[in-house]
């Protein structure tokens, strides 16, 4: 008996002391949440859930500045704060920050009929800093309220070359270009960080074990003629490149697809034949209207009404092209990105030449200049110092000599090492880029995180060793030949064309410089100067022995276009891609396609600088330098965004009211 009560007294203090704990733990100070000082009121007591703090949803993304949006079909919660979309699910530990698929550590819940989310992954996700006191249990949140930013007035740029196309699965020069960047997104564009970011899509999933893409479309995208932006518009652009009848240069690109899956309007399926690593990075090409040409044939494209007067879904609406004067872009009012973009009018006027166009910036008829030209650097930052701000940037690119290959001088490599070695190409940094650039011996530009490949020639400049060479490869001067005169072998002479476009200062400087230099080892070199559509369609055709031109790469290093073998392929005598130098190498062949079969950034990075070291030792091209551009902008033009490589999303620019 006395038993039984003891342990009955046992059970009952332990009952006592569990209670007990109940208004304890009820008793403590509630966690406030506080933004910017103010104190945030909610309508539901925030929740600790697996050691992270909830709070209700609408009341968190409003104070930060973010539309809130609640399916209750399925459970999505989707939040936009102009570039930025936060999308989670409820019980769903995996969310979309910026279009990539992420795990939280507190999936969101309802609670008293409120949906609650993740209070620090909100805030930080909208670029927020969160701190918390334990002793006062407070969450304070700091962030930079949205300053509503002024819209109207116009920005005009400058180019020396027209467009040549205004599509965005077939253009290849800037021209066009800087056109499709501000009327035609793609299903991602790029960060600050030049990682994928949403666009068209505003998130996406990759599953490893069915080789399948899922990109989920913002229901709010639409084309410029008020049309929605559908999966059609997308399985249409993409298998347009993939068909019989196209003949631009992106075929490659998307080759590695297998189908592609319209699931519903706004959620497209791509399913791919292997792992193609660098594909998430093509796909900031723009997207074509299916309403619009899907009944026009793939081979008929090309000439379509359409490359004149587009209808895009980007930031800016086609206005007017006068061709050899300027392109007129309308602000787009029904973005879905709103209130951007804030500038009504961009104009970008053609110019002959760098020259005339600084006179134009210089002039106040302009407003940005992309890449001021060296010589006068110094001069304009000191004069100009009051109305414009300056920056440096790295071209993420190079300027190069692409090498003719089927051209039978060409086709020996010791001819053209000796053509590197016989230009001063550190002279060329100094003189032509007045020391704003580095030279360059291999692919891969000190920009890209593929670079910095061990053990390459420098082929450092040596006239007499260039002299050298050339006498091994049998190209010798003649006998009691004079000090210019021209090399030959079997009754032929060294004689080659140099080919650049008008209106490129550097590079007829650079044509100018290398054609002394070669003169002095006995090669002559005609220099040839063309319009610029003129250069590409001859680059096409393979219609030259050297051409100087540049490449401004895409964000993932894969070169497959410019030097797989497959890439040199002619349809109807033109090369359609960008290996237009007919460079054919099976080991460069093996890399590249290893390269884009793994997702490690680390084996793709080894696999790079291999590929480089072969390219170093083959010399399909003669690499220049990467130039470091320095642009110019009107004070007025403020709010423009950079990245490492340059200047990103023109939908954040404005002009500064006085």
């Amino acid at each position: 008996m006395v038993r039984k009560s003891i342990l009955s007294l046992v059970i009952i203090a332990l009952l006592l002391t569990m209670f007990a704990s109940i208004p304890i733990a009820q008793a403590q100070t509630p966690i406030r949440v506080t933004i910017n000082g103010t104190a945030l009121a909610l309508e539901v007591a925030p929740v600790v859930q697996g050691g992270r703090t909830l709070v209700p949803m609408r009341a968190i993304f409003e104070a930060l500045g973010a539309r809130v949006h609640f399916d209750g079909a399925t459970s999505l919660i989707r939040a936009a704060r102009r570039e930025s979309m936060i999308i989670l699910q409820i019980g769903n530990k995996n969310a979309w920050v910026n279009g990539p698929e992420v795990e939280i550590e507190a999936a969101p819940v309802m609670i008293q009929g409120r949906t609650m989310v993740p209070l620090r992954f909100v805030a930080e996700a909208l670029d927020a800093e969160v701190n918390w006191n334990a002793n006062t249990r407070v969450v304070a949140i700091t962030h930079t309220p949205y300053a509503r930013k002024p819209i109207g007035g116009t920005i005009t740029y400058g180019s020396i070359a027209d467009p040549v196309i205004l599509n965005p699965i077939l253009f290849t020069d800037a021209a066009s270009g800087a056109v499709m960047d501000r009327t035609h997104w793609g299903l991602v564009r790029f960060d600050q960080e030049n990682q994928p970011m949403n666009a068209i899509a505003d998130r996406w999933s990759w599953n490893q074990q069915t080789l399948t893409w899922r990109f989920w479309l913002n229901p709010s995208a639409k084309w410029h003629d008020g049309r929605p932006v559908t999966a059609r518009d997308v399985k249409f652009t993409y298998e347009t490149i993939l068909a019989d009848g196209y003949d631009g240069p992106r075929r490659a690109d998307f080759a590695q697809i297998e189908t592609i899956t319209v699931v519903n309007d706004h959620t497209v399926d791509i399913k791919m034949k292997q792992i193609d690593a660098p594909f998430i990075f093509r796909l900031g090409l723009g997207l074509l209207p299916h309403h619009i040409l899907g009944n026009v044939p793939v081979g008929e494209l090309r000439a379509h009404a359409y490359n004149r007067n587009p209808i895009g879904n980007g930031p800016y609406m086609f206005g007017r092209w006068v061709s050899g004067q300027f392109v007129e872009l309308r602000r787009n009012p029904n973005f879905f990105q709103g209130p951007r973009p804030y500038i009504s009018t961009v104009v970008i006027r053609t110019y002959p030449d760098l020259n005339v166009m600084q006179t134009a910036w210089e002039a106040g008829d302009i407003d940005w200049f992309a890449a001021l030209t060296v010589d006068h650097i110094d001069r304009i930052m000191r004069e100009h110092d009051g109305r414009a701000y300056f920056r440096e940037v790295p071209l993420h690119g190079y300027d190069y000599f692409s090498f003719n290959l089927e051209n039978s001088i060409l086709s020996d490599r010791r001819v053209r090492e000796a053509l590197v070695v016989g230009l001063d190409r550190t002279a060329m940094v100094d003189t032509v880029l007045d020391r704003r650039g580095s030279v360059l011996n291999a692919h891969q530009p000190r920009t890209s995180w593929a670079s910095g490949a061990p053990n390459l020639n420098l082929y450092e400049h040596s006239a007499v060793r260039a002299r050298q060479m050339l006498d091994a490869a049998g190209w010798r001067l003649p006998a009691g030949a004079g000090r210019d005169a021209v090399r030959e072998k079997d009754g032929q002479r060294l004689t080659l064309r140099l080919t650049s476009n008008a209106g490129n200062v550097i590079r007829t400087d650079l044509s100018d410089m290398a054609i002394a230099y070669w003169r002095r080892i006995g090669v002559q070199v005609t220099q040839e100067i063309v319009e610029w559509s003129v250069m590409l369609d001859r680059f096409a055709r393979g219609d030259y022995d050297m051409m100087i031109i540049g490449w401004s790469l895409g964000l993932d290093p894969d070169p497959y276009a410019m030097f797989h073998s497959s890439q040199a392929e002619r349809v109807d005598g033109r090369i359609m891609t960008f290996n237009r130098g007919s460079f054919k190498n099976a080991e460069a062949d093996r890399l590249i396609e290893a390269a884009r079969a793994t997702v490690s950034i680390p084996e793709r990075r080894r696999l790079y600088r291999e590929l480089d070291q072969l390219l170093n030792r083959e010399l399909p091209y003669i690499w220049i330098f990467q130039r470091i551009q320095v642009a110019a902008v009107a004070n007025r033009i403020q709010g423009a965004t950079w990245s490492p490589t340059g200047n990103i999303w023109p939908e954040t620019k404005f002009i500064q009211q006085r």
